[in-house]
């Protein structure tokens, strides 16, 4: 799924399709029972004897779930034509000719289970990942420059991965022209004719999602680990027609109505020195990943309220000079500050935040409980229907903005 620019809309097609089969199917080792079975495409939702209690645990009942078993494997994407880290100024020999070099070939293997008590879907989300990236676009001080900078977005090689794991899921609402067959493929659009693109714009998102006709949309849950960390959901949003298609302002991704549950921590410009830098920071506090409001509120993280030409912050109640000061070096310094601000939001009580997440790394992998509603009343949510089937796609992003495996083709089914 996402936001580079590809020579055709045809390659990413073909390559997502190529990319989403089960033939590299390989079972994770003693998730499934004898019993119970598995499957590599197909989740069955059964009624539960008793639903589970909702905190990121697994309770016993989950052993009754069949798990869809298989491996969510990131593909190549195309070639892009324009550069999209600001880092890299505009020279396109500094980034990987594919996006998804960086990340291609990664394979995660995952185990979804799903349950309902006859008004909650569970689903019970398991993939392998022995790292809690929580590495998020973080500032930095450039020494050499004497500025402050974000680590890169988007990776430019293997060891320039400095960003949150995430999951997608998409399903349709109603019958969407192709969602049977391709699932989320359908929705991800590449430009044929560079109308709207602005070859200056470092950055500018050229491929997007949106549905192919109008009228039709898309329900689409995207968990972030750092943005939703204090609001225990996702981001519940939609996919929709977008009436500029095929220009780079085509963007059919929204998100349901509610309270955003983060904003960037960027950026502040000092109006004389012309520098800037992050908006907030927590002075000596090293190795933490977001500001939550609340320490905004409380005090605890400071308003930049100026930045000197040798990069020296003044904030309100003292000043940070980085100058020699390896702990906000790039990559690795302690105290570099977060890009990000985060706050409960609707915490389950808004349309944004009514899937549910309660989420536990466990050291070796990520285990994550999800419940949302079968029926919610919102027509841009889609309906699991005791009885019937929905197809849907799933990605994992694995300390990536955009590189993602994915596995497409899958069908959920709700039993009574």
């Amino acid at each position: 799924m996402k936001i580079f620019k590809l020579i055709t809309a045809l390659i990413i097609t073909v390559t997502f399709v190529l990319g989403c089969t089960h033939d590299d199917y390989v079972p994770l080792t003693g998730t499934g029972d004898a019993g119970i079975g598995e499957s590599p495409d197909e989740l069955l939702v059964q009624k539960f004897s008793t639903a589970p209690v909702f905190d990121g645990t697994i309770d016993d009942v989950w052993s009754e779930a069949r798990p869809l078993i298989n491996k969510a494997t990131v593909t190549g994407a195309g070639d892009r034509e324009i550069t999209l880290n600001a880092s890299s100024a505009f020279n396109l020999d500094l980034e990987p000719t594919d996006l998804m070099d960086p990340y291609k070939g990664e394979s995660y293997s995952y185990s979804l289970r799903g349950g309902h008590d006859g008004e909650y879907l569970y689903l019970l989300f398991e993939w392998e990942d022995d790292t809690d990236s929580q590495e998020r676009e973080s500032w930095f001080f450039n020494s050499i420059t004497s500025q402050w900078q974000q680590e890169n977005k988007y990776a430019n090689h293997k060891n320039d991965k400095f960003y949150e794991d995430k999951f997608g899921f998409m399903f349709p609402i109603g019958s969407p022209a192709g969602f049977n067959e391709g699932t989320c493929t359908v929705t991800c659009h590449g430009n044929l004719a560079l109308t709207g693109v602005d070859e200056d714009d470092a950055g500018t998102k050229v491929t997007r999602h949106y549905m192919k006709n109008e009228g039709e949309l898309a329900d689409f849950w995207h968990w972030k680990r750092d943005r939703h960390a204090l609001a225990e959901a996702c981001d519940d949003g939609f996919v929709q027609w977008e009436d500029d298609f095929g220009k780079a302002t085509a963007n059919g991704r929204k998100n349901d109505d509610g309270i955003s549950p983060y904003k960037n921590n960027q950026k502040f410009t000092d109006a004389v020195t012309g520098m800037s830098g992050p908006l907030y920071v927590i002075p000596n506090r090293e190795n933490y990943y977001w500001i939550a409001q609340s320490e905004i509120d409380s005090g605890t993280a400071k308003a930049v309220t100026g930045i000197a030409l040798d990069g020296t912050i003044t904030h309100e109640g003292g000043t940070i000079d980085p100058n020699g000061d390896p702990a906000y070096s790039q990559g690795f310094g302690s105290k570099r500050m977060p890009s990000v601000i985060i706050n409960p939001a609707g915490q389950g009580n808004d349309g944004r935040s009514e899937v549910q997440v309660k989420a536990i790394h466990t050291g070796s992998g990520w285990q994550l409980e999800i419940r949302r509603l079968l029926y919610t009343g919102d027509p841009t949510d889609a309906e699991f229907k005791i009885g019937e089937s929905i197809p849907f796609g799933l990605a994992i992003f694995n300390n990536a903005a955009i590189a993602h495996g994915q596995t497409n083709f899958l069908s959920m089914k709700i039993e009574n």
